[in-house]
């Protein structure tokens, strides 16, 4: 996915998306459509701003599509623009060897992407959950911290992230109960073997 690089630019494909949701299992869309999981595809511009032996900061600024599909259809919902700030230190913190990384910045996203996941229709409208249409605009903030090593034989990683919906043009659909979330994760992976051809590459 890489399609130009310098010492200050980086143009290449960003990546992300989203797991299906059934309505039936869920108070607040009881009764309204399930969501399809979906696929956000677009460039990413990352501006370095900062660059030494153990500290990078930089800028990204990905653009996605984003489209829906259970693998039999697929459709368009609209784009998300996910600005960050980004640092990663290097050997550094918490000892020699370890990754830390931070990210943040705030999500924005059209009217079709927000009412994908926050508008509800007339015909889906009950007393407790009022019709509802979200505009586009701006969708929350976003705060990530990471945390990995490469030993010679493994490597683990955790992070960290928090996400907040106040202040996000679709903070007041009736499908909105919790406008913060705070999630945490591990992963290990074991490298059986490794090619006897080896490159140095720039991270």
């Amino acid at each position: 996915g890489q399609f130009y690089k310098d010492d200050r630019l980086d143009l290449h494909l960003s990546v992300s998306g989203s797991i299906p949701v059934d309505s039936s299992n869920n108070t607040a869309r009881r009764g309204m459509p399930d969501l399809d999981p979906t696929l956000e595809i677009g460039p990413n511009l990352t501006v370095m701003l900062l660059r030494s032996d153990t500290m990078h900061l930089s800028l990204r600024f990905p653009v996605r599509a984003v489209i829906a599909t259970d693998l039999s259809h697929a459709y368009d919902v609209g784009w998300v623009f996910q600005p960050q700030i980004n640092v990663d230190f290097y050997d550094r913190f918490p000892g020699p060897g370890w990754n830390l990384g931070f990210a943040a910045g705030p999500l924005f996203g059209n009217k079709r992407y927000h009412n994908y996941f926050y508008g509800v229709a007339p015909q889906f409208a009950t007393p407790e959950r009022p019709a509802y249409e979200a505009g586009g605009g701006y969708a929350g903030m976003q705060l990530i911290a990471a945390l990995s090593k490469h030993y010679p034989s493994y490597w683990v990683g955790g992070f960290m992230r928090a996400d907040t919906l106040s202040g996000a043009v679709f903070e007041t659909s009736p499908l909105v109960r919790q406008k913060d979330a705070f999630s945490v994760g591990i992963a290990a992976s074991y490298i059986f073997s490794r090619s006897s051809n080896r490159v140095n590459v720039d991270e």
